[in-house]
């Protein structure tokens, strides 16, 4: 009869009635069911989370159960960490020196803030102050991101009014996951159509234009069978090129080298010597003549981004080509909420033709036309090395000259005093 009885110490501590199932993670108490666990919280104040701090024997510490302990404790630091950041982000809180906990952020000038509040110290330096305590000018969500990601991309964001179109239309985001920008992207076709699509700033334009503006199946198709056959035929011209270099005949005549004068006899200059291995070196060391980022059509078409605010009524458009990246094309760059970037079957070449009329000007013809114009940050404009009004040119000064003149000042006066 008493073997049937089982241990008091065998039963649950909190009921005494079943055997125990689980056991705290805090302190180790063993209970048989959910109530009983929650019973044992309330009665001893415990919290049943796992102590990370808890001494371990020296023989526990090597356990696939220490092991996934310390893992669990590092892994939740770094979500708490994320989620601060996110909540901070959120709120409009600053973590980085780049944007300021109170909305400044000296890469990005508003146009015509609502909720702005500006001192005239203030607008010496550029800077704006905005309220981020729930009123008009807060942050929204995510924004701080995206500033700090522009910032350190180098693009000069103008901010529209709150509300407008274009503010309304702008969803360019910081992807936390990614760590990288998210740009909505305006896309303006010849005849005036606009399509606004999310790109990454690491792509490429061909690569973007293409995820937007998908071709038709058949023409997919088309496109990757006309793309096999041209590297089929390169990889056999290669082949042919390699067969014939193995079947040239030797141009070497040994018969020449033993009839040959001892080397001793044969005077050498080192220079001649040396010149054949460098001029057999001269074109692998030649850079291509074509430029990396060389304008080019896709699909038949070019790419042109579209500089805001000039002082002319065409649209000033900066050819790109199409291998080049969306930060590359936008460093140094100065956008209206988001890039607008036309795509027009017309080359650089042909919008630089002379016209009465021309419906589109480039930048650098803008530049030329339009001196007075404000550059964007980080260019020059071309009057930059001309001389200031009013100021004298001493290019052509005679150095002679100019130091007589200084003795006569410095000594004759020193010279009369003494006397």
């Amino acid at each position: 009869m008493s073997n049937e009885t089982p241990l008091l110490s065998d039963l649950c501590t909190i009921c005494h009635i079943q055997p125990p199932k689980y056991r705290c993670p805090r302190c180790s108490t063993r209970t048989c069911s959910l109530p009983c666990s929650r019973r044992h919280k309330l009665w001893s104040q415990c919290t049943g989370v796992r102590d990370p701090a808890a001494y371990l024997k020296r023989n526990e510490l090597a356990t696939e159960s220490a092991f996934d302990r310390d893992f669990n404790f590092i892994t939740g630091i770094e979500r708490r960490l994320e989620r601060a950041e996110r909540d901070a982000e959120n709120r409009g809180i600053s973590v980085q020196p780049g944007v300021s906990g109170r909305g400044v952020d000296l890469k990005v000038v508003g146009l015509d803030g609502d909720g702005d509040v500006t001192t005239g110290t203030e607008r010496e330096h550029g800077r704006k102050r905005r309220r981020v305590d729930g009123g008009r000018g807060a942050f929204v969500r995510g924004e701080v991101g995206f500033l700090r990601g522009v910032e350190e991309a180098g693009v000069t964001v103008l901010r529209a009014p709150r509300g407008m179109s274009r503010n309304k239309a702008n969803a360019s985001r910081w992807l936390a996951k990614n760590k990288c920008l998210n740009w909505t992207v305006e896309w303006i076709a010849a005849d005036g159509e606009r399509r606004n699509r999310l790109c990454l700033e690491s792509l490429t334009l061909t690569e973007v234009y293409n995820r937007s503006f998908p071709l038709p199946k058949e023409e997919r198709e088309q496109r990757k069978k006309e793309e096999r056959q041209e590297e089929e035929k390169s990889r056999s011209e290669e082949q042919l090129q390699v067969n014939s270099s193995e079947q040239l005949p030797d141009t070497h005549d040994p018969t020449l080298s033993t009839s040959a004068t001892p080397h001793e006899a044969v005077p050498t200059n080192p220079q001649s010597e040396a010149q054949p291995d460098n001029t057999s070196e001269l074109p692998r060391e030649q850079p291509s003549t074509q430029p990396a980022d060389e304008i080019t059509s896709h699909r038949d078409l070019f790419f042109y981004l579209h500089r805001p605010r000039t002082s002319t009524k065409q649209p000033v458009l900066v050819p790109l080509a199409p291998s080049t990246t969306l930060t590359s094309a936008l460093r140094g760059r100065t956008v209206l909420e988001f890039p607008t970037i036309y795509v027009l079957p017309d080359s650089p070449e042909t919008l630089s033709a002379p016209d009465d009329d021309p419906k589109f000007l480039l930048e650098k013809d803008y530049l030329r036309t339009q001196p007075q114009g404000d550059p964007e940050s980080g260019e020059t404009s071309e009057t930059d090395n001309e001389p200031a009004p009013g100021s004298v040119d001493i290019s052509n000064l005679d150095e002679k000259r100019v130091l007589e003149v200084l003795k006569k000042d410095l000594f004759e006066p020193a010279s009369a005093t003494g006397q």
